[in-house]
């Protein structure tokens, strides 16, 4: 629980040296420079309300050369997990101090790590017969520590100082981070200060429980209407709304997000923070070719992967323009019987059309392993992988984009099976999709440090946008480059469809998308010269990547048209929709 600092033995030049006969005492400055010990950093960990809190750093306060006027700047990060718990503490100094001269700190905090560092200059003063001998400090990117939180002073026999009190931070499965920038100054006091030559600091940094509750106050509660407009009240409803995140604000920097009545202020630094809250209406009734349905009018957190039934959401549709409804999660409701197959809703397009993925002859249940829902096994997306013009699903090689080139494997292999099995009367009802094969040139993810942001065909490794969007971002998208939207009767699920429906890099067997199975989606991951890289869903659900050459599965997906007439059913596993003849 204790962040420990031992053996911290400051050597302190005094802050005026007398002159005597005229002669500096040079030899006692030298003496005192070549004295000192480095700091070093330590890790601890407390338990406050069943949550765990690791604290990392120290108080540094031992350089080689400290004069009156000196300072340092320490960092402490603070790590919450558990279970979304509100934790309220202080964060405190336990230690010794002999010096006299009370040392003087300021405490700066942020959600980010900054480089903060402090460099000092040596001021030499002659007042008469006497020299004065000081420091001078700048603290670079103190511009981007933000607002002072705490400010105090460590005085000679202290044994406790509480360094910020009344602190609060949320306890995350993830865990959540608040970084602490401590500014630590020996001050000039323009006197003699030799009586602290030898003293010492000695300590360390932790955290204790505080008890305090947090004091919200609710400035001001806007209501959506059901034009769109907002509307003050006094009181927050009981359901139905849901935080209007980039519209309300809270002092100390706070966020309120949730859905009412669970409101929660995520990023709560301190009790009397006060908000303005903007309040949309949760869900709502849209009128579709399956006749109205529930949606929810919010966006999830794509971090998350959705195992449960999360139902339909919106989302804004950039390729057929308008709303697009969207189904995410172990969903049980969007079945469809067409064409003598059992398919899937991925979502219902802004244009009204609706977009599904094969099933097989028959419908599974959610977390079936099954090869029945695969139309065309183990397929290369292309046969050749050694151009990065590989990941189209059209190319042309040496080009970054074409929808009319040499048509790729798996675009041939699902054309044929669509020609086979959609005919007379069905192929009527299907409408010409769009389809995205996304290929613009995107920022690397994180752990891709070589690869650049600049397509080539066959020279520097690069990653395209879709890599960087949907494994480090966590933000799927339903808009599309203009080059790079095929108008199709079938096409493959693109990897932001997979997002939006609860998948991820990381397992997921529970959601409607799994089925056991490795099969591809129609989306570029990389050029890992010499070799293209698509994304694919895997067998465990994971949303992952591998060269084109490799030999996958092959969904179907096509569009059913806006007009489309369903003779029965209500979208489950044992009454599916049921397309009219």
């Amino acid at each position: 629980m204790e962040i420990k600092e031992k053996n911290k033995r400051l050597l302190i030049i005094v802050g005026v040296l007398l002159l005597f006969g005229g002669a500096s005492l040079a030899y006692f400055i030298t003496k005192i420079l070549t004295n000192g010990n480095g700091g070093s950093t330590n890790v601890t960990t407390a338990v406050i309300k069943g949550a765990t809190l690791n604290i990392e750093g120290i108080l540094e306060f031992e350089d080689l050369e400290i004069l009156p006027g000196h300072k340092t700047v320490s960092g402490i990060k603070v790590t919450a997990t558990g279970n979304n718990e509100l934790i309220p503490y202080n964060l405190i100094w336990n230690g010794t101090n002999t010096l006299t001269t009370p040392l003087e700190f300021k405490i700066y905090k942020t959600s980010e790590e900054i480089e903060v560092n402090a460099t000092c200059e040596k001021k030499r003063k002659a007042v008469g017969s006497v020299t004065q001998i000081s420091e001078e400090c700048n603290i670079t990117n103190i511009d981007k520590l933000g607002t002072e939180v705490a400010s105090g002073r460590i005085n000679n026999n202290d044994t406790k100082v509480i360094l910020a009190k009344d602190e609060f931070i949320t306890a995350t499965s993830t865990g959540d981070v608040k970084y602490y920038y401590v500014i630590l100054e020996y001050p000039n006091l323009n006197e003699a200060q030799n009586y602290d030559l030898e003293g010492s600091l000695e300590g360390e940094v932790t955290v204790e429980e505080n008890n305090i509750k947090p004091d919200i106050n609710i400035l001001a509660i806007q209501i959506q209407q059901e034009n769109g407009n907002y509307e003050e009240v006094e009181e927050i409803p009981q359901s139905g709304y849901i935080v209007n995140t980039s519209k309300s604000t809270c002092s100390n920097g706070a966020k309120p997000i949730g859905t009412v009545p669970n409101v929660t202020v995520k990023g709560l630094t301190k009790s009397g923070t006060s908000c303005y809250l903007y309040l949309d209406k949760a869900e709502k009734q849209v009128s579709t070719v399956l006749g109205n349905l529930t949606v929810k009018t919010y966006e999830p957190d794509f971090s998350d992967i959705a195992y449960k039934d999360e139902g339909i959401y919106q989302a804004s549709d950039g390729m057929y323009g308008g709303i697009s409804y969207y189904w995410r999660g172990a969903v049980t409701n969007n079945y469809v019987k067409f064409a003598g197959f059992c398919w899937r809703i991925i979502r219902i397009n802004g244009d009204g059309s609706m977009r599904l993925i094969y099933d097989g002859a028959t419908c599974h249940a959610n977390g079936t392993n099954t090869s029945e829902s695969i139309a065309k096994t183990s397929v290369a997306y292309n046969i050749s992988y050694n151009d990065s013009s590989y990941v189209g699903w059209t190319y042309s090689l040496g080009s970054q984009r074409t929808t009319s080139g040499t048509a790729s494997n798996a675009k041939t292999q699902l054309e044929s099976w669509y020609n086979a099995n959609i005919t007379g009367t069905n192929a009527n009802k299907v409408a010409d999709g769009k389809f995205c094969n996304d290929r613009n040139v995107g920022q690397p993810v994180s752990d891709w440090g070589g690869f650049v942001t600049t397509w080539s065909a066959t020279g520097t490794s690069f990653a395209y946008a879709g890599a960087d969007r949907l494994w480090n971002k966590y933000q799927p998208t339903l808009d599309c480059p203009t080059g790079d939207v095929y108008t199709l009767k079938v096409g493959a699920i693109t990897a932001d469809e997979v997002e939006l429906a609860g998948g991820r890099d990381e397992n997921n067997t529970l959601f409607y998308l799994y089925n056991g199975q490795n099969y591809w989606t129609m989306s570029p991951v990389c050029w890992d010269s010499p070799w293209a890289y698509v994304f694919f869903v895997r067998n465990d659900g994971r949303l992952a990547n591998n060269s084109v050459n490799n030999t996958y599965d092959l969904r179907p997906v096509i569009n059913l048209k806006a007009d489309t007439v369903f003779s029965s059913g209500n979208g489950t596993l044992d009454n599916p929709y049921i397309v009219a003849d």
